[in-house]
């Protein structure tokens, strides 16, 4: 035989195994049941997810995140609105009477603010420099939707002292 059908013979042959495992891998899947594949799904708030993850590494679960923003969120308008007084600030405090403005800023909300106002007033510790001014003037106290006005609304920290400066120090001053 020549080398050019030995070849011939050779490929053809190759050509023939191939088909025949195909056809045997293609059988083994069929028979084979499907075992569903088990994911978790984990919110995505920073590297500690990711350290989280990495524990399931090796093991047969899928992992896939989820962010907590979403478009629904942003789209969505919030119904229950929030009482103003619940969260903390500046505010602006106004004498009934006279019109003069103390402005003040508290990190809890602006009722607990505003009955340490008041207890002052009452109780004449002069604690309150609002309070103070109400007692020495013999002003009348008022309410709090009347007298209290929120300018703005921060939670407790640094920025608190540098947002009290600018309303002091701003167009608001009385």
């Amino acid at each position: 035989m020549s080398a050019n059908k030995l070849r011939l013979l050779y490929c053809y042959y190759k050509s023939i195994k191939r088909q025949k495992q195909k056809q045997k891998q293609s059988q083994n899947q069929r028979t084979q049941p499907l075992t569903p594949q088990k994911w978790c799904t984990f919110t995505y708030i920073g590297r500690e997810t990711s350290f989280i993850t990495k524990i399931f590494k090796h093991t047969s679960l899928k992992i896939a995140y989820r962010t907590g923003n979403t478009l629904q969120k942003h789209l969505s308008y919030n119904t229950a609105q929030q009482d103003k007084y619940t969260k903390s600030g500046i505010y602006k405090l106004t004498c009934p009477d006279c019109n003069k403005a103390y402005i003040g800023q508290t990190g809890r909300n602006f009722y607990t603010r505003y009955d340490e106002h008041n207890r002052a007033f009452r109780y004449n510790t002069l604690q309150s420099k609002y309070a103070k001014h109400i007692t020495e003037h013999g002003h009348t106290f008022g309410n709090m939707e009347n007298t209290m006005e929120v300018l703005h609304f921060q939670k407790k920290g640094t920025h608190l002292n540098t947002i009290e400066r600018f309303y002091i120090r701003g167009p608001f001053r009385n």
